[in-house]
């Protein structure tokens, strides 16, 4: 039986190994999960300040926000309560901005709270901009505050009552325009026709000088037989030849010791033949040249009236080949709720149709040119006969002369230049049948010319009162300070606006001719058509502009101008030039921009006063359209127009107000006219800057120095937790917004604000 033995030794050797084994792989674990923790704990500190800085980066920037607004919110209230606009006020805006940014940072004093997140202000800074002076500036803000209000307050007190009467001005337009420029051709053509047949006349009526040469009285038939005694004419010298021929041979036929009879008269009769046929030599001499002038100025008149004739077809044809003004065109789409309908009693006959009527035919010119040329004619004949009686006259000095010959001769004669007169001279044949041709087209010119005359005194009536508001500015004597005040702050921000490319405004000079102040104010008319279509159609920063003025300036108080309706003396003057203060006629000054006294009130009504021109004068074409001859009815039309435009200022200055018109009773006020009239002329730079001054003279605040814009750069700082120094470098890899100096991370903030 075998035996087994034990082998304890191998046992314990096993044991130890495996126990060796473990101690060594418990090491490597802890060690491992060491390396591992510290890994995340650093992730975690570095992810924990990262976090933190970002934080801090949105709590600095919305801390910057809140600050500048808050500085901002102290503006001006003077210019927010009086004009709408916004400007940082008088307060320091640097202690602002620190007091609310102190505000925001302070700790609440408890020793045991933990703050997650501390920030600290390092620095801070404010830069201003945009002063409200600035054009860019002042506009911008100015839509803001109107961008509301001006396009419904316009549309419905303004477009909306005129659009009724935009078909009849529009004709009303065109008719006066094209008759304008007819009246003055026509008038001219016709006054060039008169000439010619003056001319023609003074032409016939120098032969007269002729006629009397040859015979006495003009016109005679036959030449009875004279005495020698005087001889004034021809007609002379041959009746008295007989009896020279008889006394000539009885002094001949005298015995040696008897003295001649009859010599001293035969001498007196030669002698003064001998005078006569000078004289008649030197009259034909003189005739030809008289005659050849005078005809060619009256051909050269006749000339001059076809070019005109020619001129006045060139006008009707452009008129008829012109469009209708885009503003009453554009006035037809006007979508306006509420507004009136135009009716039928508001179509003005269409004049421009009847323009050919004061043409002169071609038929008519060519006989003009005809009757010329057969006067021409009958000169010649003239010439023929009287050419020669000179030479025939010579043969009565002696005693052979054909006496038939010679009679025949200064009868011949005296009939062609007698017949030369009756037909063309004063009151003529062929110049009267002439003048009656020409007096045929001219069925309404008296009455027409006299309408005119009337029209003069009626617009010299409204233009002395246009000078009496202009002389009022004489006796404003304490107001000038503040004009000229005024004038330097707006030379000042003109200064400040470099670039302003405007005219200085000029006192208009009102014309004399109804015609011309009757085209002037139907151009106006246009104008605030077409402003108004384009306002309508979308250009709405002009229109912004216009509105705020209106809203925020007052006017001139219109019922002053009631004392001139009168004599114009008295206590009603100086009352009046009490209130040329600019601040009574900011509006106006606006809208002008005079810097005197009295300059704006004169042009405002000087403008109302062409617009209610206007509107009458398109009224008087539709009250006077039975007068048949087109000139005839512009006239009319101009005389009513300016007879009720007259009224309708005595109207206004006493109510205030005036109905648009007889057909739309739509009511306009001053106020509503220089709206329109800003419209027309506004919108441009210069009256930003009339605008400026006036905020300027009535707050004494600057606006070049009253800013809406600020830069704020606050800068803060974040103290960090954990490792400074791998933030910094993940600064150098990643980018962070600020910079570490230390163990503190600093951010640079910037906020800006714009009213």
């Amino acid at each position: 039986m075998k035996t087994l033995t034990p082998r304890p030794y191998i046992h314990h050797t096993c044991s130890r190994r495996r126990w060796r084994r473990g101690r060594h792989t418990e090491g490597s674990v802890s060690v491992f999960l060491i390396m591992v923790l510290a890994f995340v704990f650093l992730f975690a500190a570095v992810l924990i300040d990262y976090a933190r800085i970002a934080a801090a980066n949105t709590q600095g920037e919305r801390l910057a926000r809140a600050a500048i607004r808050s500085v901002m919110s102290s503006y001006d209230i003077k210019l927010k309560e009086d004009y709408g606009l916004f400007a940082f006020g008088d307060s320091d805006g640097k202690q602002l901005l620190a007091r609310v940014l102190s505000d925001n940072l302070r700790k609440s004093g408890r020793g045991d709270e933990f703050n997650l997140l501390s920030l600290a202000l390092e620095s801070s800074s404010l830069e201003w901009g945009r002063p409200l002076g600035e054009y860019a500036i002042f506009r911008r803000q100015i839509n803001e505050e109107m961008k509301y209000k001006a396009p419904i307050d316009f549309t419905l007190e303004l477009a909306g009552k005129f659009k009724p009467v935009s078909a009849a001005m529009g004709e009303a337009s065109r008719s006066i325009d094209l008759f304008s420029k007819l009246q003055p051709l026509y008038d001219k053509r016709e006054d060039e026709l008169d000439l010619m047949l003056e001319r023609r006349s003074q032409a016939a009526e120098s032969v007269k000088v002729m006629l009397e040469l040859i015979i006495s009285p003009p016109g005679s038939t036959s030449i009875p037989y004279q005495g020698v005694g005087g001889v004034s004419n021809a007609a002379d010298i041959v009746g008295q030849y007989r009896d020279f021929v008889y006394k000539a041979y009885a002094d001949m036929d005298l015995e040696e010791d008897e003295e001649p009879r009859y010599r001293d008269k035969i001498s007196n009769y030669l002698s003064q033949s001998s005078e006569v046929t000078s004289r008649l030599q030197a009259a034909l001499i003189t005739l030809q040249e008289t005659h050849s002038r005078l005809m060619e100025e009256s051909r050269n008149a006749l000339n001059e009236a076809l070019r005109l004739n020619d001129s006045m077809k060139a006008v009707i044809e452009q008129s008829r080949n012109t469009n209708n003004r885009p503003g009453y065109t554009s006035a037809e789409s006007w979508d306006i709720p509420g507004s009136l309908e135009g009716t039928s009693d508001t179509a003005v006959p269409n004049l421009r149709e009847q323009g050919e009527s004061l043409l002169l035919s071609a038929s008519e010119l060519s006989s003009l040119e005809t009757g010329i040329s057969a006067q021409d004619h009958a000169y010649q004949s003239i010439l023929q006969e009287v050419s020669g009686l000179p030479s025939a006259l010579g043969s009565a000095s002696g005693l052979n002369a054909d006496l038939s010959w010679l009679t025949a001769s200064v009868l011949g004669a005296s009939k062609v230049t007698y017949s030369y007169v009756q037909e063309y001279g004063n009151e003529g044949v062929q110049i009267s049948r002439d003048k009656a041709a020409i007096e045929s087209h001219r069925t309404s010119d008296k009455a027409r010319k006299e309408t005119e005359k009337q029209s003069k005194v009626k617009l010299r009536e409204a233009m002395d009162v246009i000078t009496k508001i202009r002389n009022m500015g004489q006796q404003a004597g304490d107001s000038l300070k503040r004009y000229d005040t005024l004038r330097l702050y707006y030379d000042e921000n003109i200064s400040f606006n470099i670039g302003l490319n405007q005219s200085l405004p000029e006192e208009g000079k009102a014309s004399s001719d109804p015609y011309s102040a009757g085209s002037a104010a139907m151009d106006d008319m246009d104008g605030i058509y077409e402003a108004m279509g384009s306002v309508l159609g979308g250009a709405r920063d002009r229109l912004f502009q216009n509105e705020y003025s209106a809203l925020y300036f007052p006017h001139f108080d219109v019922s002053g101008l009631t004392s001139l309706s009168g004599d114009g003396q008295g206590n009603g003057i100086q009352q009046l030039s009490d209130q040329m203060d600019p601040h009574q006629q900011e509006l106006e000054y606006i809208l002008y921009g005079f810097h005197n006294p009295a300059g704006n009130v004169a042009a405002a009504y000087s403008e109302i006063f062409a617009m209610r021109l206007a509107v009458r004068t398109m009224e008087g074409f539709i009250e006077k359209a039975t007068l048949g001859n087109p000139l005839a009815i512009t006239a009319a039309a101009l005389l009513y127009g300016l007879s009720k435009a007259i009224e309708d200022m005595v109207v206004l200055c006493n109510k205030g107000s005036i109905p648009l018109s007889k057909y739309v009773p739509a009511e306009l006020t001053y106020r509503d006219y220089l709206r329109l009239f800003l419209l027309l002329h506004g919108g441009g730079e210069a009256q930003l800057s009339r605008m400026l001054a006036l905020i300027r003279l009535n707050t004494g605040i600057n606006p070049a120095k009253k800013f809406t814009y600020v830069s704020s750069e606050i800068k803060l700082g974040t103290r960090l937790w954990f490792l400074p120094g791998v933030i910094k470098a993940l600064d150098y890899t990643a980018g962070l917004a600020g910079d570490v100096q230390k163990n503190t991370y600093y951010k640079a903030i910037r906020a800006d604000f714009s009213y």
